[in-house]
């Protein structure tokens, strides 16, 4: 058999159920079974995985197993399974992971074809978060030098590797560290890689964290004095291969956020205190030489605080900084158009420390929707607004509707309903400055201010309890079809409402109960749902062919937001054939016409000179007769 094309990796130790599933998502990949083989390193294990392994290994050809003393780290078991590789690529899979099926055989294909050393698949997080952004989409050809994708997004080794590159620049793990080891080699690989192919098509890898809580980092890592001394050969390595610049501040920043001050998160404050004094005098040389404005700017106001303590004192500041951090997080104090997280240290007198230390333009809002309903004649909306940590009584909210493809908006007041909630009643007589409001998709914002700063968001219904919405009514103020629908919007599912014009799938407003002929009058009798009130309201008949048209001033009495009307229309000297029944609602420019429904079950009653009748799509039309036809109506009788 020829050389495989792709050597498998495990590092192994003490994790006898997970590597089962682990070896057999290599054995069941697409990719044919001659082209790969599968190294697993047993680095000291003690729980039956090394007999795990063994058996395994008799019953699949392609698997064989290494067998070594406990090396301290999973660095030594990668490089013996390195050196014994004889596959054109390596992939490194940790024990406790699997793969997806197609996964080798895709990786494989990409390397092959855009010629790249280094393929990075996309990650499946289980139990624990993977980097979202760096897989929005498959970039065939990137390089370390690209911003985007950002590669340093993810400097794990869990990766497929050309051997040929690795083995040529001498890329090997730095040996007895419990963690960390994987980053000088993956960044190595980066730099030394001609290109690098990142597949976001499949879920390729999927990254799995013990649900026992004994994997390294879960354990906290390595101890300073063997993490940080890799670390900083890693900046090195990074300052050594770029140029002074964006590209070098934005490698090294990563640094300084995921590997340096990693190790003053919410662990720091357990470790004993040999540990914490370690963790700090390593920081503080790392900062010494590596950090700059640019590079500090771009950090969280939690590591501003802890370089400036550790590099201008006082160092108590990093201990009162860091047992905050590890509870809950601090307020955000807001001065004008700039916002402060008020960590110790924050304008205290006597410290000195720089506003801009803890300066931070995240600020988040929360906007949800909770409520919508028509309440005596207005629409009222129910949202949450506010900007998290940030003192309530500091902020004002308000509610903007603005026209949908139009520079037009108006404002509506957003007030306390006695919880957390806050509601803007939108009075459609008012909201446009007393005119009529257009017709047209409307689209709500909230709206919170705090000083100088501003910030709103899209109305999205809270998941639980799930907001109902209520269904179109008539708003006699509206400037065309005087209805008014709020709906979800398709895909994003926010809250906006349609001015003028019935929706699709909605009732009909109009609905006529009752429609009789009698002695050549029509007399009618309905209702309408109003968003309250009492609107004018006019009866039309008008002819289907003609056009001509006959109206009738209605009888109106309000209950809630149901209009109850009445009235009657002379059909006298009316063209025979058929005349369509529609209400005109409201007055003036205001004034709009709506079709009327005859619901199954309404009273359609006919007599001399007419008779009503539901047309196919539901409304109500009246047929006019002649002399001839009321003589056919008579001998058909």
């Amino acid at each position: 058999m020829g050389a495989p094309k792709v050597s498998v990796i495990l590092p192994v130790h003490n994790c006898r159920e997970s590597v089962v599933r682990a070896i057999g998502s290599v054995v069941d990949q697409t990719l044919a079974a001659e082209l790969i083989e599968i190294i697993a390193v047993d680095d000291g294990s003690t729980d039956g995985t090394s007999e795990t392994l063994d058996r395994l290994a008799a019953e699949h050809p392609t698997l064989s197993v290494v067998h070594q003393p406990p090396s301290g780290g999973p660095g030594r078991p990668r490089n013996v399974g390195l050196d014994r590789a004889e596959g054109e690529y390596v992939f490194f899979l940790d024990a406790d992971d699997h793969l997806g099926p197609e996964a080798l055989e895709r990786m494989v294909v990409a390397a092959d074809q855009n010629s790249t050393d280094v393929v990075v698949p996309k990650y499946v997080g289980v139990g624990r978060k993977v980097n979202p952004h760096l897989f929005k989409k498959t970039v065939p050809f990137t390089t370390i030098y690209d911003a985007v994708p950002n590669l340093y997004g993810s400097i794990t080794v869990l990766k497929l590797y050309r051997r040929k590159m690795l083995d040529e620049a001498g890329i090997r793990f730095p040996e007895g560290l419990l963690s960390g080891e994987d980053q000088i080699f993956a960044v190595r690989a980066y730099f030394e890689a001609a290109g690098v192919s990142v597949l976001s098509d499949y879920d390729y890898y999927y990254w799995v964290d013990r649900d026992d809580g004994t994997s390294a980092l879960q354990l906290g890592g390595a101890p300073a004095k063997g993490y940080f001394p890799q670390i900083a050969d890693l900046m090195e390595y990074v300052t050594a291969h770029t140029e002074p610049g964006e590209t070098r501040d934005r490698l090294l920043r990563r640094h300084f956020a995921i590997e340096v001050f990693s190790r003053f998160d919410p662990r720091y404050v357990h470790f004993d205190e040999g540990e914490r004094a370690d963790t700090k005098a390593a920081a503080r040389e790392i900062l010494a030489e590596y950090a700059n404005p640019q590079i500090m700017k771009a950090l969280s106001p939690y590591m501003r605080v802890v370089a400036h303590a550790l590099k201008n004192g006082p160092e108590e500041l990093v201990e009162r900084a860091a047992h905050v951090h590890a509870e809950d997080p601090p307020p955000i104090v807001v001065d004008g158009d700039r916002a402060f997280v008020a960590y110790p240290g924050f304008r205290e007198a006597g410290l000195d420390v720089p506003d801009e230390v803890f300066e931070t333009t995240r600020l988040h809002e929360r906007v949800a929707l909770t409520g919508v309903e028509w309440r005596d004649g207005r629409l009222a909306v129910s949202i949450t607004a506010r900007i998290d940590r940030v003192d309530p009584a500091e902020q004002r909210a308000e509610l903007i509707l603005r026209l949908r493809d139009e520079n037009v908006e108006h404002r509506v007041p957003l007030l306390p309903d006695g919880t957390a909630e806050l509601t803007a009643d939108i009075d459609f007589a008012t909201v446009a400055g007393g005119g009529p409001l257009p017709a047209g998709r409307w689209d709500p914002y909230a709206v919170v201010r705090v000083g100088k700063i501003v910030r709103e968001g899209k109305l999205t219904p809270t998941p639980k309890p799930k907001v109902a919405l209520p269904g179109t009514r008539i708003v006699p103020v509206l400037n065309g079809t005087p209805c008014v629908t709020p709906y979800l919007t398709k895909g994003t599912g926010v809250l906006a409402f349609n001015a003028g014009g019935e929706a699709p799938g909605q009732d009909p407003l109009i609905q006529v109960t009752r429609a009789t002929v009698e002695a050549r009058v029509l007399r009618l009798a309905g209702t309408a749902a109003t968003s309250g009130g009492t609107v004018p309201m006019r009866a039309l008949l008008r002819h289907r062919d003609s056009k001509e048209t006959k109206t009738a001033d209605l009888a109106v009495e309000a209950s809630g937001d149901t209009l109850a009307f009445s009235g009657e229309l002379s059909l006298q000297g009316a063209a025979t054939g058929s005349w369509d029944v529609s209400c005109e609602v409201g007055e003036g420019s205001a004034a709009g016409e709506l079709r009327a429904a005859a619901p199954k079950g309404a009273t359609l009653s006919g007599g001399r000179g007419g008779r009503p009748f539901r047309t196919v799509k539901g409304n109500l039309s009246v047929e006019v007769l002649g002399v001839l036809g009321r003589l056919r109506r008579a001998f058909r009788g």
